[in-house]
């Protein structure tokens, strides 16, 4: 069983790093949009809000709701 050890353990740090991803382009979005946020005085605050809501709705559908390393453990 070693193999697939070795091959379950890759994939696991192929999920995370392409979760660390995924959450590093959030906090890009959400720098962005605190930006334009401060650019416009508040002028498009609901618009901002509105895109923030459905980004959010987005990475739950997604199953990216969770912050890494809180995520259910792998069953199996």
């Amino acid at each position: 069983m070693g193999l697939l050890e070795s091959i379950r353990r890759l994939f696991g740090r192929a999920e995370d790093a392409m979760n660390h991803a995924d959450y590093a382009a959030l906090d890009a979005v959400h720098h962005a949009e605190d930006r334009l946020d401060d650019a416009t005085g508040g002028k498009f605050y609901d618009a901002v809000e509105k895109a923030d809501a459905e980004a959010g709705e987005l990475l739950e559908r997604l199953g990216l709701d969770e912050e890494p390393g809180q995520a259910e453990a792998p069953r199996g």
